[in-house]
């Protein structure tokens, strides 16, 4: 049965091993007093270079300081001359912007004005005379025109400044000046005359007119200190209007301050946008006493833990490399040969040992079993809880006793040798002789005190042994014995190559 499966197998499906990740990582475990050594080396040789280096590198924090003193310098005056010109353009923009919604003049459509116009000039006596060449050589006579001009400048500068507009302002519930802003005065000089133009204006026509004779009530009342001021002229009322204008004046008088506006405003943004992008300078200082263990210890833990896991990778690479079978299912998965049973740790070993067949030792149930039982392992079990824990999760051994296994064993050869009356098992396997002898012997002394027919015969090293493979030939089954981290993988697989090759079932593997 065996024989078909092999052949309907890969022929190489010896060479393609399976490998469980998890046992070998537990495996590379064992060794974790050289990963431990490992780490600790690391940890110091990378701790020791980087306090070195930060300890090295303390020098030039004097220097480092001296530049951020400088770069802080710079930066505090940054700041102190964006906040002043952000405070600046600030306080222009609301003064501005208050004037613009305030003001009387502002609030006025330059395309729709109601201006209410007065205009009036100024004589004096004796103009043609002041205009005729003077009888004597050098003498000239301006006194007249002169006089004219002071006239209409004396009436202008009433009229700006001394003329109070307090009811009517109190009235529209403004300030003065917004009133007085409304009232306009041109000037022409002519040949004999001197004229003035005043205008009201403002976005209601009765507001206009109410403000020009106001400025018309009080001229009529200072005339005659005027004329004690000025002395003799003449002024007279020429035109007076009443309409609306387009004030082209007015209207670039607008433009220019919602411009002026807009301007300070996108002046405020930028100061602002680069005071936000300052970036406040890094003190660099020398690295402390404290910082620099920080720093060791981090560098140390990295250390430790890349120092161990590499060993352990090391340790995993030279376990594959070692070519030993790692569990007891290798086999199985490559030849499809069932695993019949892996034996149990007695408490001096976990397998049996080489020797001559002599005086053997009794087990817990009072059987015998040969002296070449001893384990190679007697007297290494650790008692140390990690090793212990270690050899827990990496065993696949049964809790039971040798003697019991051994029962369990010849029992499972019966079972499948059912209707057999001679039965002879060959124990072949790269175990070596003297053990395969060893456990044929026991096995032996178990079926013979169970009335089994059964027979044991040891057949080592099938690859190069002659006598082997006749009595393999020879005999009506065959189990393979191999050894856990013990036996080669390559030797175990041609030993079950050639097992199968034979014809003769193969039962199973036993593990020592």
């Amino acid at each position: 049965m065996n024989t078909q499966r092999y052949e309907e197998q890969n022929p190489s499906a010896a060479k393609m091993r399976q490998v469980s990740l998890v046992r070998l990582l537990l495996l590379a475990l064992r060794r974790w007093r050289s990963m431990v050594l490992a780490g600790l080396i690391l940890a110091v040789l990378l701790a020791g270079l980087k306090v070195a280096r930060e300890y090295k590198n303390r020098g030039v924090s004097n220097v480092a300081h001296e530049d951020y003193l400088a770069a802080m310098e710079i930066y505090n005056a940054s700041v102190e001359s964006y906040s002043t010109a952000i405070e600046r353009f600030q306080t222009k923009i609301d003064a501005k912007q208050k004037y613009f919604n305030e003001s009387l003049l502002m609030q006025i459509d330059p395309h729709n004005e109601c201006a209410a116009t007065v205009s009036m000039v100024v004589r004096t006596p004796g103009l043609e005379a002041a205009d005729m060449p003077s009888s004597e050589p050098g003498e000239t006579s301006g006194a007249s025109s002169v006089n004219a001009s002071n006239v209409t400048h004396a009436y202008t500068d009433f009229i700006t400044s001394v003329v109070s507009y307090d009811e009517i302002a109190a009235d529209l519930g403004v300030p003065e000046q917004s009133v007085r802003e409304l009232v306009l005065i041109s000037t022409d000089q002519y040949h004999f005359s001197s004229v003035f133009k005043v205008q009201a204006r403002s976005m209601d026509m009765e507001l206009s007119v109410r403000i020009l004779d106001h400025i018309l009530e009080e001229l009529e009342k200072n005339r005659d200190n005027f004329r004690a001021m000025l002395g003799d002229y003449e002024i007279s009322r020429i035109a007076r209007s009443e309409e609306t204008v387009v004030d082209t004046v007015l209207l670039q008088q607008q433009t220019e301050l919602q411009n002026s506006i807009v301007t300070l405003q996108k002046n405020l943004q930028t100061s602002q946008t680069s005071l936000k992008e300052l970036v406040r300078p890094t003190e660099a200082t020398g690295a402390s006493t404290k910082t620099i263990i920080k720093h060791g210890i981090k560098y140390g833990i990295v250390g430790m833990i890349g120092g161990f896991f590499l060993m352990g990778l090391l340790y995993a690479i030279l376990i594959l490399t070692g070519g030993r079978i790692l569990s007891d299912d290798e086999i199985s998965i490559a030849f499809g040969i069932p695993v019949l049973l892996t034996f149990p740790s007695p408490e001096e070993g976990s397998s049996f040992a080489g020797g001559s067949s002599g005086t053997g030792r009794r087990t817990r149930a009072g059987k015998k079993i040969p002296a070449a039982a001893r384990t190679a392992d007697s007297g290494r079990e650790s008692r140390f809880p990690v090793d212990r824990l270690l050899r827990r999760l990496t065993s696949d051994r049964p809790r039971m006793r040798i003697s019991d296994a051994c029962d369990v064993l010849v029992a499972k050869v019966e079972n499948s040798l059912a209707g057999s009356d001679s039965k002879t098992v060959v124990l072949a396997g790269s175990v070596g002789e003297a053990r395969l002898a060893s456990l044929a012997e026991a096995l032996r002394t178990h079926a013979r005190e169970a009335g089994s027919p059964v027979s044991f015969e040891p057949a080592a090293d099938l690859e190069r042994n002659a006598a082997s493979i006749r009595r393999l030939h020879a005999a009506d089954a065959c189990i393979l014995v191999e050894e856990i981290e013990e036996s080669s993988y390559r030797a175990a697989a041609e030993q079950a190559e050639i097992a199968l090759a034979s014809g003769r079932p193969v039962l199973g593997t036993v593990y020592l």
